[in-house]
């Protein structure tokens, strides 16, 4: 235990939780030998937000566990979980009450981050579910959000084989090149919006940073995810942030980054373009956006915090306020940043990997004032994120409860609590003996399924019961202002039966301006919501991704058909035949709800023509088309391929075409004397070698390619090539 003391005008107060403490016997809550030392220092108790620490270790430090945290703020854990495996992201709190965190499949090698499945737990800490991606994809660590409406957003990456040789300078032939995938799922987990960066994308049009010469190229490292209040979503990467339209897959602005559109007002262009890179981009409840900056990974500038006023209309980015630690703190990887309804600022600093680290996270007043820090004592010790957070078990809401009720309205508050909500009872069946309660929580419904399309919904629920009123006819009123509705006019009112389970049926709805009262009519008790509705669905054709267009397919191998949506999709409509008019069909599946879809055998040398439709609320699309020709199993050599300068000790790519599933093995001839095996290499179509030193000088080289399976599936340059 380390001692407290006052300096100058602040208290500052520091507690460490060790793991030498750990056993004593004074110790009234023991901790975990491996649980990390933790220090905080409080310098205004008085200034600090509502709510606890949010933490997760986020770092692979020996003799340290892989713990969940929640913590007081003297540092006490309130919670904690440790994880068997490995560590996770982004431990949270959802707008349900339920909590969230990214536990870690694998790590990635080509970039940050790694392939995760998304775990809740229940207020009481128990796990209750795991959400992964669909349509063969799997979710990556950085963002998850569960939506007010019981929808979830997610991403993950995919790599696309491209050839990079005659675009970037050094670039593969065959190289492996990320892509970024954003899904929104609805309550039932069906993928009803899909988005994929490389299909808004050309390779000549792409800014190719200075490590796309490698085998594997990291590009739209995203790590921000969340839809904004028009009900379109933002992305964010460690350089920019863009919007993209949930109604056609566009992306409606860029923001920072090489492709900045917007004009900067009241602060320097050059410097306010590097703003909008971190691991946070939200819009906050005034209408403006907050980011956390990441510092530069050469300890030549801070992290920082920005708050932005955005003109999207005339891509105007007005800066508001910035907060920019001192001494600087540079947290170039990880971080966040989160506004308090008190006006403070909580900003997980991420981590820099240093010995002179700096704190874990850091809460602000308006002006910069700091209230709050907390440390962990270990220098390599990072949090991904840090919140700032009730416990979900403590948000039980305002509740109040009215006896003896009669025909007329109850307002249901007290000397004590206002719910803002009005209950007018027209007739009822009961007994004068009788009760009725409203509870309003401030949290968004949970497991919320309905009946069409879902709305978008308001994070509040309000939960009616009675005794001694078996049925009621009457009206539910909301107060405008004490719910902080900011368009009534468009909102619905929603009601189910039963608090967290089954379907949400609407109201009648109606805006009073003059009481300023939304008003529903009801004639039953339950839980209410309110929502607005969802953006229109437009009916756009899918994009088709494989195979490749008109192109060929391996006849002795399933062929993967796979498609992506323009925008919202119920389902997909799928047809495959061997004619343009699709008369004869193969395959016609008008329901299909998932991608790719695998045909186990098709013809040998045989044309198949296949189509996609989309249907959302606004019908089924136009048809996307294609055709792929079966041909046997097969390889070309490409390069080298005849008069070809090969130097010894230089590297050089051998290139081939083929459709294989299994390994390809490249050998090299002089004349036709088989001279070494260079490789057993994937079936890539490229493989970089370097020119044996030892090789003899010549002109009559062979390379040959061929299946490490079956070794009549070959193929050798077309002429010789010289080695020098």
């Amino acid at each position: 235990m380390r001692t407290s003391k006052l300096t100058g005008a602040f208290l500052l107060f520091c507690l460490g939780l060790g793991f030498a403490n750990a056993a004593d016997p004074n110790n009234p809550n023991p901790v975990p030998a491996n649980f990390p030392m933790i220090t905080t220092h409080i310098y205004d108790s008085n200034a600090i937000g509502a709510g606890y620490v949010y933490l997760a270790v986020a770092a692979q430090v020996e003799e340290i566990g892989y713990y969940l945290m929640i913590l007081e703020n003297d540092g006490t854990p309130v919670w904690y979980q440790e994880l068997p495996d490995d560590f996770s992201y982004d431990f949270k709190m959802q707008p349900n009450g339920l909590l969230t965190y990214a536990q870690f499949l694998h790590r990635h090698t080509y970039t940050g981050g790694g392939d995760v499945v998304h775990k809740l737990l229940a207020p009481d800490f128990r796990e209750i579910d795991s959400v992964q991606m669909r349509n063969n994809y799997i979710a990556e660590a950085h963002d998850f959000q569960l939506l007010p409406n019981g929808h979830a957003l997610l991403f993950g990456y995919y790599l696309t084989q491209m050839d990079l040789s005659g675009v970037v300078q050094g670039g593969y032939p065959n190289a492996q090149v990320s892509g970024g995938v954003v899904q929104e799922l609805d309550a039932k987990r069906n993928v009803i919006f899909q988005w994929r960066t490389w299909d808004h994308y050309g390779i000549e049009s792409y800014p190719w940073g200075r490590r796309a010469n490698r085998p594997i190229v990291s590009t739209f490292h995203l790590n921000t995810l969340n839809m904004d209040s028009d009900g379109h979503i933002f992305i964010a990467t460690p350089a920019w942030v863009k919007k993209v339209n949930r109604q056609t897959g566009e992306i409606m602005w860029h923001l920072g980054g090489k492709e900045n559109e917007f004009t900067f007002v009241g602060v320097d262009p050059d410097e306010a373009s590097g703003h909008f890179g971190g691991h946070a981009f939200h819009r906050l409840d005034n209408g403006n956006v907050l980011i956390y900056d990441g510092a530069k990974q050469n300890g030549t500038r801070s992290s920082q915090v920005h708050e932005y006023k955005l003109d999207e209309t005339n891509k105007v980015a007005e800066h508001v306020w910035t907060y920019v630690p001192k001494p600087a703190i540079h947290g170039w990887h990880r971080g966040n940043a989160q506004r308090l309804a008190n006006g403070n600022t909580f900003i997980g600093w991420g981590g820099d990997g240093s010995q002179n680290h700096g704190p874990a996270c850091t809460e602000v007043t308006s002006d910069g004032t700091k209230v709050f820090e907390l440390f962990y004592d270990h220098p390599r010790i990072a949090s991904y994120r840090a919140f700032r957070l009730p416990l979900p078990a403590h948000i039980t809401g305002v509740s109040v409860t009215k006896l003896y009720l009669s025909i007329g309205d109850h307002e249901f508050r007290n000397s004590q609590v206002d719910t803002g909500v009005t209950i007018r009872i027209n007739s009822y069946t009961g007994t004068g003996y009788n009760s009725m309660g409203v509870r309003r929580v401030p949290l968004a419904p949970l497991y919320p399924t309905f009946e069409g399309r879902a709305p978008r919904v308001l994070p509040v629920r309000i939960q009616v019961s009675a005794s001694g009123i078996i049925a009621f006819n009457g009206r539910i009123s909301f107060d405008v202002d004490s719910f902080d509705l900011e368009d009534p006019n468009a909102l619905t009112v929603y009601q189910r039966d039963s608090e967290g389970s089954g379907p949400f049926v609407p109201l009648p709805t109606s805006y009073n301006p003059a009481t300023r009262q939304l008003r529903a009519d009801l004639t039953g008790f339950g839980e209410f919501i309110m929502g607005t509705p969802d953006l229109e669905h437009l009916p756009l054709a899918p994009i088709l991704v494989a195979p490749e267009l008109d192109g060929t397919v391996n006849e002795a191998l399933p062929v993967a058909l796979d498609w992506t949506a323009r925008g919202f999709v119920n389902s997909y409509h799928l047809q495959v035949a061997t004619d343009t008019e699709f008369s004869a069909l193969l395959v016609n599946e008008p329901n299909v709800m998932e991608t790719p879809y695998i045909i186990e055998a098709l013809d040998a040398g045989t044309t198949y023509y296949w189509r996609v439709s989309t249907s959302n609320d606004a019908g089924p699309s136009a048809w996307s088309q294609a055709s792929f020709t079966t041909i046997p199993p097969m390889i070309q050599v490409k390069v080298p391929n005849g008069g070809e300068k090969w130097q010894r000790g230089i590297e050089y790519f051998i290139q081939w075409n083929d459709n294989l599933a299994e390994d390809a093995t490249i050998e090299l001839y002089k004349g036709e004397t088989l001279v070494t095996h260079i490789g057993i290499v994937p079936s890539t179509g490229a493989y970089k070698w370097e020119v044996d030193l030892s090789l003899e000088t010549g002109d009559d080289y062979f390379v040959r390619v061929k299946s490490a399976t079956d070794e009549i599936i070959a193929n050798a340059s077309d002429a010789s090539f010289a080695i020098e």
